[in-house]
């Protein structure tokens, strides 16, 4: 298949929401690198959208599982629905506990961390719910394996507090941070929840955070150094093919006269 590498290079100007984010920046600028060109030329079969739609009406509408699940299976990508059904199931399980308060929502904007001058991810929580007299955000990712590294998930909150949690409505708030990870119980891997609170994971300090972003910004420029060379060694390969196929001497007859 023939690589878009003009769509490819583009995605290094836009990186993904703060969770995809977090997980390729790595503690080196090679592995992050590496990770960032994934990223760039990777196509995902599906996304989590429809799950994550369907967790929000339950939260914000209190829609029932049966009305979530066919949420998930009206919308999407085919190959995902099996996936987003098993992350709604996930949800309604820990629900059963957690009992969050449906209709009791607040309209929030979308926040972004600023990497750079011209960089920003864009971070936001699912949800914000309120409870017991606080604004509680509800920040859900929908992936089935949770490998992040300690580093990682304390850059994830550290770019959460500074782009959404430092608002003056929320300062003080709890907030819970929702995956769904499958967990091999001994018969089969099923989904569970691995719930964290504000504060669970200690916020990276501002060198280390600084360091963090200046790994990224260093990879992302290897990256597109990586991406640009590709693109010229398939221009040639291209150019290569056609000259097998149609000599440039006979191409050439056929070319207008000045």
């Amino acid at each position: 298949m023939t690589v878009d590498y003009k769509k490819v290079l583009g995605k290094l100007d836009r990186p993904p929401s703060g969770p995809n984010w977090a997980r390729f920046v790595q503690d080196g600028v090679a592995s992050t690198t590496k990770s960032i060109v994934t990223f760039a030329k990777g196509i995902p079969p599906f996304t989590y959208s429809p799950g994550y739609a369907a967790i929000k009406d339950r939260i914000q509408l209190g829609v029932d599982r049966e009305t979530a699940v066919k949420i998930t299976q009206r919308s999407g990508s085919p190959k995902g629905r099996n996936q987003n059904e098993e992350l709604v199931n996930a949800f309604f399980a820990h629900d059963e506990t957690r009992c969050y308060p449906a209709n009791n929502f607040i309209e929030f904007e979308k926040e972004w961390f600023r990497v750079s001058r011209d960089v920003q991810v864009p971070v936001s929580p699912l949800s914000v719910i309120r409870e017991k007299g606080q604004f509680v955000p509800v920040f859900v990712c929908g992936w089935a394996d949770l490998s992040l590294s300690e580093f990682q998930r304390r850059l994830l909150v550290t770019i959460c507090e500074d782009a959404f949690l430092s608002l003056t409505d929320f300062q003080s708030s709890p907030a819970e941070y929702l995956f769904f990870p499958k967990v091999d119980n001994g018969e089969e891997c099923v989904r569970q929840a691995e719930v964290w609170s504000r504060g669970d994971y200690r916020q990276l300090s501002e060198a280390e955070l600084k360091e963090a972003v200046q790994i990224f910004l260093h990879s992302r420029e290897e990256a597109r150094k990586i991406l640009t060379a590709e693109r010229e060694l398939a221009k040639e390969e291209i150019e290569y093919r056609s000259d097998e196929i149609w000599p440039t001497a006979q191409r050439e007859m056929f070319l207008p006269d000045d």
